[in-house]
């Protein structure tokens, strides 16, 4: 069958961008919990801030014309050398405004000496540049054994550098010399990774047909950054830097499970819907098995990060983040709303519906801007909470905006999440309770004991996760569930389990 070699693809592709992501969120998380302990809460909140601005660049001088590689139906060499220097002339020309402007936007946000932090930043974008295309041509045709090797060697290397500097007292300028060690290094293995020179068959014309879709991504892409940097924005203004540094750190051990075990199948959804994008119904099936197989991976994760991050945070990153407790606990609750995110940029994308993307994320930034900026005085407790209430209003949304883009009910979406969100709940229900209650035994425990006693939560939360998954599931969805997992396995799988089958 045609759509088997997609299927065993686009398996392989899942398994090494899992691991990909899972080596690189592991280990920026252990370097992110070294330099926690060595660096103040006011750092990595000025960082972040600071930082919002090599997002807006990499955005702008990439996403958007990057994504139009995905859709094309043939690679010529005009097309990819037009999207290659126009990513390169955006990224110098951001570069050249952000150490131009650094002065103003550093007194804009409040602070004039973020200056020198802005510029900086800044001049990471054309390093990113350079590598974009060869990203993207790569991912195309799922070759993402090669950039695990890419994620993995620009981690070891950006993050060795960082603790180093922060050992030699550098401050937040060791986050700095992180990020330049690992975009160069990322550039550098992409053009390892799919051996292709770049010539000079540009076309301004080619560049014009690819504005609209490209522009619309971009656009899209720059308001969901804005959903999460407008939080940073208003919390530095109204709490000050430091609580921007406990409520990112909170969202630290988050990221490391969306990266590991959401991200992976976002990030293959993009190259597998589009080969699906011409058959509505086959769209629909591989649609729901991407995130249904998502969830059942991610949801106990999240759920389980929840229910013990009064163990977790404090043996990670030291007690000096104990306020960050709270904030972990209440954040995973987006649980639904975060993953669903994840998916709607790739899905929208394929079937051209950029449009529909850039309603949802203009909804979701108005509502967090007034959700925070009300929540704000109260505190970050506040604010956390807020924050996930404003997600589940506008999901509403979401899943009425994807069904009129691509004619999948939220009631078949949410039927496909049902039997892992359940047994997530089911089993940081029991963790929490169990965690309280045994609260004051573990105060006075040594550090290793400490780890022993968490490893057996998770274990514990794992054998009754299972549990009520596979009573949740039922009878057709265990054996659908099985063969998709020796499929990532990279086993041999029947004709009938592929991409199109349902969920």
């Amino acid at each position: 069958m045609a759509e088997q070699p997609l299927k065993r693809r686009a398996a392989g592709s899942i398994a090494w961008t899992a691991l990909r992501f899972a080596s690189d969120a592991v280990f920026n998380f252990i370097i992110f919990a070294v330099l926690a302990r060595l660096l103040a809460p006011e750092a990595f909140g000025t960082f972040t801030i600071g930082f919002i601005f090599a997002e807006i660049g990499r955005i702008v001088a990439q996403s958007g014309l990057v994504s139009t590689l995905y859709r094309a139906n043939e690679l010529t060499p005009t097309l990819k050398d037009t999207v290659f220097w126009s990513n390169l002339a955006l990224g110098l020309a951001f570069a050249g405004a952000c150490v131009g402007l650094a002065d103003a936007a550093g007194v804009a946000i409040g602070d004039p000496n973020l200056a020198p932090l802005i510029a900086w930043l800044g001049c990471l974008v054309p390093i990113g540049s350079l590598g974009a295309v060869h990203m993207a041509l790569t991912l195309r045709d799922f070759g993402h054994k090669a950039l695990a090797v890419r994620s993995l060697i620009a981690g070891i290397i950006g993050g060795g550098l960082a603790v180093w500097a922060a050992l030699e007292g550098w401050g937040l300028w060791a986050l700095v010399i992180q990020r330049y060690a690992a975009e160069t290094v990322s550039t550098l293995v992409a053009w390892w990774s799919y051996r292709w020179l770049p010539g000079f068959s540009f076309s301004f014309a080619r560049l014009r047909s690819l504005v609209a879709l490209s522009g619309s991504v971009a656009t899209s892409q720059l308001m969901f950054l804005a959903l999460a940097r407008c939080q940073d924005i208003i919390l530095a203004r109204i709490l000050g830097f430091a609580a921007v540094g406990l409520y990112r750190t909170a969202w630290r051990p988050i990221e490391l499970v969306v990266q590991g075990a959401i991200v992976p199948f976002s990030t293959t959804a993009l190259p597998a819907l589009a080969r699906l994008q011409h058959d509505r119904a086959a769209f629909a099936r591989g649609y729901l098995k991407l995130i249904g197989t998502s969830a059942i991976v991610s949801y106990p994760a999240l759920a389980g990060l929840g229910a013990l991050a009064d163990q977790i945070i404090p043996l990670a990153f030291g007690g000096q983040w104990g306020e960050s407790i709270p904030i972990a606990m209440i954040l995973t609750l987006l649980i639904v709303p975060l993953s669903l995110n994840y998916f709607a940029d790739p899905a929208l994308t394929v079937l051209g519906e950029a449009r529909q993307l850039l309603i949802l994320s203009m909804a979701q930034v108005a509502g967090t801007v007034l959700f925070f900026i009300v929540a704000a005085p109260y505190g970050l407790i506040a604010v956390t909470a807020a924050h996930v209430v404003r997600a589940y209003l506008t999901l509403a949304l979401q899943l009425w905006l994807f069904r009129r883009a691509s004619g999948i009910s939220p009631g078949s979406i949410l039927r496909t999440i049902a039997a892992p969100t359940f047994a997530a709940g089911l089993m940081a229900t029991i963790l929490i309770a169990a965690s309280w209650a045994t609260h004051d035994l573990r105060v006075e425990l040594s550090a290793g004991l400490k780890i022993a006693v968490l490893a057996g939560f998770v274990a514990a939360g794992a054998m009754i996760y299972a549990g009520a998954l596979m009573l949740a599931l039922g009878r057709q969805r265990r054996a659908n569930l099985f063969a998709d997992l020796k499929s990532v396995l990279g086993r041999k799988v029947g004709a009938g389990n592929d991409l199109k089958r349902g969920p």
